[in-house]
C-alpha cells in the first residue's frame, strides 16, 4: 500500500513550494537544459586557454586528426582536467545533498561534519610520508604509489573525523543539531593541525600543498580521473539506493520510525556515502568549497524537493559550477591561474546570500 506524505518543508523554500511538487515536464526540461549547457561549457573549456583553439581544431583533435601540438594540448591537459572538474563537482554536490537531508540542516556540507578537514589532514600526512617514499623509490614509483593511495587516505581521514563527530554527538540517539555543532568544532581543530603540518613541513612541497588546500585542478591528468571514477560509481550507486531512506530521514524521527525506518542504520549509511563522495573528490582536487552547500538549494528552486529529481539535477548543477569556475580560474589571468576553490567561494557566497534574502523576504 502506498502512503502519500507531504513533502518535508525546507528552511530555504516557502511552504507552498515544498508542498506542491513541480510538474514532471519541468524536471525533463531542466535536465535537458542542464545537459545542453554542460556540453556547451565543456566545448568552451576545451577551446579556451593560454593557446586558444577554434571549434574545428578541437573537433579534429578529439577525432584523432589535426596537428600533434593541438592533439597533445587537448588530450594531455585540457580534456582530462575538464572531465575531472565535471566529476569532482558531481561528488561535492551529491555529498552536500545527502548531508543536508540526513542532518536536516540547510547549511550542511562536507565541512560541517569534519569530512573535508579530516580528509585534508590525512592527505597532508600521506604526502609527507610520500616524500620519504620518493627518496627510496624515485619520483616515478613514488608518484604512482601516492596517486593510488590518496583516495584511501582521504576516505580514512574523512571517516575517522566523521566517526569522531558521531561519537561526540551520541546521547542515546544522534541529534542533527548536536551533530552539526560538533562537526564544526572538530573541523576547526583538524584545520589547525593541517596548517601546523604545512608550516612545519617546509620544502618544495609547501607551495603545492597550500594550492591544493585552496582547491585546485592544476596539473591533473587522466591518471587522477581514472582513480576517481570507481569511487564515483560507488557513490552514485549508494546515493540511488538511499533515495527512499533519505526521503524519510528528512521528516521528524518519530514519523520516520513510525514508517518502519531504522534511523541509526540508515543515518550511518548515508553519512558513509556522503563521506565517500566528498573524500574521494578532495583526494584529487582539494577541499573545493561551497559546491556542496549551494548546489542543493539551487536544485530545489529548479525542480522542488523530491529526492529522485534532486539527485540528477544536483549532480548536473555541481558539474556545471565546478567546470565553469575552473574554466574562468585558468583563463581569467592567463598564463597564470587561480585555484578553482577561490572561484567557487566567490560564486557561492553571493548566491547563498541571495537565497537567504529571498527566504527572509517571503517570511516577512
Amino acid at each position: 500500500m502506498r502512503i502519500d506524505l507531504p513533502a518535508p518543508s525546507h528552511p530555504l523554500l516557502p511552504a507552498s513550494h515544498a508542498a506542491a511538487a513541480p510538474p514532471r515536464w519541468r524536471f525533463a526540461a531542466v535536465s535537458l537544459a542542464l545537459l545542453a549547457a554542460l556540453a556547451a561549457l565543456l566545448g568552451l573549456s576545451l577551446s579556451l586557454g593560454a593557446v586558444p583553439l577554434e571549434a574545428r581544431q578541437v573537433w579534429l583533435a578529439l577525432s584523432g586528426e589535426g596537428d600533434a601540438t593541438t592533439h597533445a594540448l587537448l588530450w594531455n591537459l585540457r580534456l582530462p582536467r575538464s572531465l575531472l572538474a565535471v566529476v569532482v563537482g558531481l561528488h561535492f554536490a551529491l555529498s552536500g545533498l545527502i548531508l543536508q537531508a540526513v542532518i536536516r540542516n540547510p547549511l550542511a556540507d562536507p565541512g560541517v561534519i569534519g569530512v573535508s578537514s579530516g580528509a585534508s589532514l590525512a592527505i597532508v600526512a600521506f604526502l609527507l610520508l610520500a616524500d620519504l617514499i620518493n627518496a627510496t623509490l624515485g619520483q616515478a614509483g613514488g608518484r604512482l604509489l601516492t596517486l593510488a593511495g590518496l583516495p584511501f587516505a582521504a576516505l580514512l581521514g574523512g571517516l575517522g573525523s566523521a566517526l569522531l563527530v558521531l561519537a561526540l554527538s551520541w546521547r542515546a540517539a544522534i541529534s542533527p543539531v548536536r551533530l552539526a555543532l560538533n562537526g564544526v568544532a572538530v573541523g576547526a581543530v583538524l584545520n589547525a593541525l593541517v596548517m601546523w603540518i604545512v608550516v612545519a613541513w617546509g620544502g618544495a612541497r609547501t607551495e603545492i600543498t597550500v594550492i591544493w588546500l585552496a582547491g585546485s585542478l592544476y596539473g591533473r591528468d587522466f591518471d587522477h580521473l581514472v582513480l576517481l571514477l570507481p569511487w564515483s560509481a560507488l557513490g552514485l550507486a549508494g546515493a540511488w539506493l538511499l533515495l527512499r531512506p533519505l526521503s524519510l530521514l528528512r521528516f521528524d524521527d518519530d514519523v520516520a520510525r513510525g514508517l518502519g525506518l531504522h534511523l541509526l542504520r540508515w543515518r550511518l549509511a548515508a553519512l558513509v556515502v556522503a563521506v565517500l563522495l566528498a573524500a574521494s573528490a578532495i583526494a584529487v582536487a582539494g577541499p573545493i568549497g561551497f559546491v556542496g552547500l549551494v548546489i542543493p538549494h539551487l536544485a530545489r528552486l529548479l525542480v522542488g524537493s523530491e529526492l529522485h529529481r534532486l539527485l540528477p539535477v544536483s549532480a548536473l548543477c555541481g558539474a556545471l559550477l565546478t567546470l565553469g569556475a575552473d574554466t574562468v580560474a585558468r583563463t581569467a589571468i592567463s598564463p597564470l591561474e587561480l585555484p578553482v576553490g577561490v572561484l567557487t567561494t566567490l560564486i557561492g557566497i553571493p548566491i547563498f546570500l541571495i537565497l537567504l534574502q529571498r527566504h527572509a523576504g517571503r517570511q516577512s
